[in-house]
């Protein structure tokens, strides 16, 4: 048994005791290493009275040594520190070395933990009295955990080494020790910033870890945790999340709700939630930690600090700046005082301030704080230390604000020579090609990025600015290398992030050398930046479905994949399940923990069994302008394609394309994300002088710059981050609306535009939902503003349209309780052309759980979330969407609107028709009925949008002739027709031709006969 192995283990360390006393000690020893510590106090407590009546002085001091260490465990350092005061004469009075230098060790580790400096000194003492090999190296690993949460990293790496050698040299056999050895060499690869090596480290742990301990212990709890915080600072969110999950379940379980080390969890979760920039979640869970921590801490206690300092960084996030300052400066008062200047803790309270000041922004006080943060890190760092480098790259940026060019090139270069531990970089961007190893991916770009935008602050010539030209691609391809490491979907979005910050640089800098000499290579350069930032998590998952086909994975592997997609799925929703009915989620949890990881070791295997499918996975380069061209140049009628590209500083730049021309503009776009606010408001509210207004505003923003060179041509619009929330075609010029001369459609790229295969049927195979819905409450007194959102309302309409759609296209329909989402789910495959008639929930904060509402059956809650949707083998060409908001969700820097309609995308569709806005029951089938009939009768998919719109208002009276009940639908993909006549006799020929050569074979034996 693991718990037997345990016991082993620590009663080896235990082996300087007599024998007699173990097993007496047995009972309480078991409970402390099994976490119970509760009755792990009582029994020692039992055995401290016991010991006491029979004069056994020895053994009453281990039963204290007991008492010491599960108070500890608990928190209640005073108990413990109360204890050993108590305890200190005794030993002296034994005057046994083995059990003074163990007493002195427990009360540096009591000091250890409650944050006091000199326990240092008494680990010493402890270290140079230990009377065998095991016992030194247990206390130079403490001593060298206590060096690291001081950040004394060089001597904690010291320390590692001395006892990594004596351990080896001794050949000790403890795998418990072993494991704290190798935690010890995590933590310095951790606080370096050296992440990858630090998680190969506790991976390693982990394994031993789990040879000794149950599934569910606090040791294991908190290994998950420490991977965790790995998988975050290597920006593999979603993953680390799972660890974070994992580990919180079994602390709270084991420890209950109150026990520090649950208040560890909350703090790594707000922590990555702040980094995900959902600030309300990560300010309530950052509060749970800190009200556990108040009660067991001393208020000045560094936990304590920590907590308060992660609410500053939500205020911060939240744009609170005042708030935010007031807290870090508390703790910087605090921190000095405790600490002294020279302390990691107060560097980083200061780096705080200072990246409150540079939000403001006050980049002149930002900078003084940064330098602050330096000078003290040129104390209390090694050369080479991530922290130390993004003090450096913070800085460099301050200085670029403030037209100090050398100063900020300096300190990109000193904060990318931070980040290269064993390499001497002579600051040629070339040679970075060359390194294998650094120590953070955000300051390597960060450093790399700063260094190309400060070498071309001035520059006029492609010349005078090669070196930012090589920085900018010495950035790109470090970012397209560390993209190969991941392998969750919702990961790939979070390193967009980092393509979107690439794009802003490489957008701004070839958008200069455009300007000054407008020439197709700069040109191209800047559609090439804009079209890196775009829906690259997508790109990524289509040509990932791609690869595996042409890397000829056998069929049985392909199973096998969509087997685990299906298998996790299928945990996700009975985790859902389980919450809602307030159930426990532990089992399930740890299954689906289990699977993710099978899965990525199995895609790991694919990507080394067939090296094609890893070198194509990734392999999708933006499309070129003249390969745009020649795609427009195969449309029926002519097209142009508008490409939009907003920066962090509110820039907006355009990129027109037509077979004839491409040009670029750029307009200062402050104020658009106020406009398109105001202008969706005017919409939802029905309202009509502001919207007019606010559309001519964008109209002026949006378009005008290419007004010169719009014919009557088709649009096809690329839209960025906000700019997805508005339907281009309601905005006006002189009182006409866009659409008025123009087809528009949409697309995610234009490289996935230029690269979707289309899907080609002789004749449309139609499914058509329309659920019923149990929820009544809603009582909406004017059934034109009965909306297809949360409320849950019956949609007669909903019925309507389906049944209109029959009537047109002859479908299979599902009405009611037929419409389920089991069947949707057994025969979605089937069709050529979906329409969902129903309801939906879009979630902006984790857009995997936006969803569509179906009708309850036995199987399935009638809740199809999108993390469901995006692994369904779908087959269709055409999805629409007939609900509300299927084109709004969160927008995530680099990737865009996740939204419902881009799950479908996602999931291989091409062509999905959206709502922009809540879908009106009593419109939507009148439109719908058009739209459909328009298809039929063999229009592209925009014009047959556009003409419906045409045909509703031909009859729409009064209100009903408001956009809000016309204009919300928007065609995002290909616009082919759904019925392709030349197909049709491609495969109509065949049978010609067999038919005539039936009836000649015919006629020639009638005649001979």
């Amino acid at each position: 048994m693991k718990a037997t192995a345990i016991l082993i283990a620590i009663l080896t360390g235990l082996a300087c005791y007599p024998q007699r006393h173990e097993s007496k000690l047995a009972n309480a020893d078991t409970a402390y290493i099994q976490a119970d510590y509760e009755t792990a106090l009582n029994l020692y407590l039992e055995l401290v009275d016991k010991f006491q009546k029979i004069n056994d002085k020895k053994s009453e001091i281990l039963a204290q040594f007991g008492l010491i260490k599960t108070n500890s465990k608990l928190y209640k350092f005073d108990t413990a520190k109360v204890i050993i005061q108590a305890l200190s004469p005794k030993v002296l009075e034994l005057e046994d070395e083995n059990l003074l230098f163990e007493l002195t060790f427990l009360h540096g580790v009591l000091k250890s933990q409650i944050g006091e400096e000199h326990a240092i000194d008494l680990l010493d003492s402890a270290i140079a009295g230990a009377s065998t090999d095991h016992k030194k190296i247990q206390y130079l690993v403490q001593k060298g955990l206590h060096l690291v949460n001081s950040h004394q990293l060089i001597s904690a790496d010291s320390i590692y080494k001395t006892a990594q050698i004596q351990f080896e040299e001794t050949g000790i056999v403890d795998p418990f020790l072993q494991a704290r050895l190798i935690d010890l060499g995590g933590r310095v690869k951790w606080h370096t910033g050296d992440f990858s090596s630090a998680l190969i480290l506790f991976q390693k742990e982990l394994k031993l870890i789990q040879g000794i301990y149950e599934n569910d212990h606090p040791v294991i709890a908190g290994l998950y945790g420490s991977i965790g915080i790995m998988y975050k600072n290597l920006l593999q969110y979603d993953k680390a999340l799972e660890y974070y999950g994992l580990a919180l379940d079994i602390r709270k379980r084991r420890l209950g709700e109150n026990h520090m080390e649950v208040s560890n969890s909350y703090n790594n979760i707000g922590y990555l939630l702040y980094k995900k920039e959902q600030f309300d979640k990560a300010l309530e869970i950052h509060n749970k930690a800190l009200n556990i921590r108040q009660k067991l801490l001393d208020p000045h206690h560094l936990k304590i600090l920590q907590s308060i300092e992660h609410i500053g960084l939500c205020y911060g996030g939240m744009e609170k700046y005042d708030e935010a300052e007031k807290y870090f400066r508390k703790i910087l008062e605090i921190r000095t005082k405790k600490y002294g200047y020279n302390h990691h803790l107060t560097g980083y309270a200061l780096y705080n301030l200072g990246a409150v000041a540079d939000e403001v922004p006050d980049f002149k006080k930002a900078a003084s704080y940064f330098e602050e943060a330096i000078e003290i890190g040129k104390v209390v760092y090694g050369p080479h230390n991530y922290d130390q480098a993004d003090n450096y790259n913070r800085l460099g940026n301050c200085y670029l604000e403030l037209g100090q060019i050398s100063d900020a090139i300096n300190c990109f270069q000193l904060g990318m020579q931070s980040n290269l531990p064993g390499h001497i970089w002579n600051k040629d961007p070339e040679e970075l090609a060359e390194v294998d190893h650094y120590l953070s991916f955000r300051e390597i770009q960060r450093s790399l990025l700063g260094l190309a935008q400060a070498h071309s602050v001035g520059k006029k010539s492609i010349t005078s600015m090669q070196s930012s030209i090589s920085y900018l691609q010495a950035a790109e391809k470090l970012i397209r290398d560390f993209k190969k490491s991941f392998t969750n979907q919702g990961d790939l979005i979070t390193i967009s992030l980092s393509s979107k910050i690439l794009a802003d640089y490489g957008v701004e800098i070839f958008g200069r050398l455009y300007e000054i000499e407008p020439k197709e290579d700069y040109l191209n350069e800047v559609f090439r930046y804009t079209e890196l930032a775009k829906s690259s998590s997508l790109l990524s998952k289509l040509t990932d479905e791609k690869a595996k086909n042409l890397a000829s994975i056998p069929d049985s592997l392909l199973i096998m994949d969509a087997n685990f997609r299906n298998q996790k799925d299928s945990l996700n929703n009975k985790i859902l399940a389980l919450l809602s009915e307030k159930k426990d989620t532990k089992q399930t949890k740890e299954v689906l923990f289990k699977t993710n990881r099978e899965h990525e070791k199995f895609i790991t295997n694919l990507e080394v069994e067939y090296p094609l499918y890893a070198k194509l996975k990734f392999g999708l380069q933006p499309k070129s302008i003249q390969e745009i061209k020649n795609h427009l140049e195969k449309s029926v009628r002519e097209r142009a394609l508008i490409d939009y590209f907003l920066t962090d500083d509110n820039q907006l730049y355009s990129v027109f394309i037509s077979s004839e021309i491409s040009r670029l503009a750029k307009v200062n776009a402050e104020s658009i994300a106020e406009l398109i606010t105001k202008f969706r408001k005017e919409i939802e509210n029905q309202g009509v002088s502001g919207l007019n207004d606010y559309s001519a505003k964008i109209y002026d923003l949006l378009i005008s710059p290419h007004q010169a060179y719009l014919k009557k041509q088709d649009l096809v619009i690329i839209p960025d981050g906000i700019l997805g929330y508005i339907p281009f075609g309601l905005l006006q010029n002189d009182g006409k609306y866009l659409i008025e001369n123009h087809i528009i459609s949409y697309d995610l790229s234009a490289t996935l535009l230029a690269t979707r295969e289309n899907k080609k049927f002789i004749k449309p195979k139609v499914l058509a939902y329309a659920p019923i819905f149990e929820n009544r409450e809603n009582d909406y007194s004017d059934s034109d503003l009965v909306v297809r959102s949360q409320g849950l309302a019956a949609l007669p309409g909903a019925n309507r349209e389906v049944n209109l759609l029959n009537s047109i296209l002859n479908c299979t329909i599902r009405i009611g309780m037929e419409a389920s989402e089991k069947n949707f789910k057994d025969e979605a495959s089937g069709y050529s052309i979906i329409h969902l008639a129903t309801h939906s929930v879009i979630n902006k904060t984790d857009p995997d759980y936006s969803t569509l509402i179906f009708s309850n059956d036995d199987e399935q809650d009638g809740l199809l979330h999108a993390f469901e949707l995006s692994n369904l083998s779908l087959n269709a060409e055409l999805v629409t969407l007939s609900a509300c908001n299927t084109g709004i969700g969160k927008i995530e820097e680099g990737e865009g609107v996740m939204s419902m309609a881009r799950t479908f995308s996602a999931a291989g569709v091409p062509s999905v028709v959206m709502s922009l806005w809540p879908a009106s029951d009593k419109s939507t089938p009148e439109l719908m009925k058009y739209f459909y009939q328009n298809l039929k009768n063999g229009q592209t998919k925009d014009v047959a949008l556009n003409n419906a719109r045409k045909s509703y208002l031909a009859t729409a009276q009064g209100k009903a002739r408001h956009p809000f009940y016309w204009g919300g639908f928007v065609l995002i993909g290909d616009n082919s027709p759904i019925e392709d006549d030349r197909n049709l006799l491609v495969y109509l020929l065949p049978s010609v031709l067999v038919i005539v050569m039936i009836l000649t074979v015919y006629r020639r034996r009638k005649s001979r006969g």
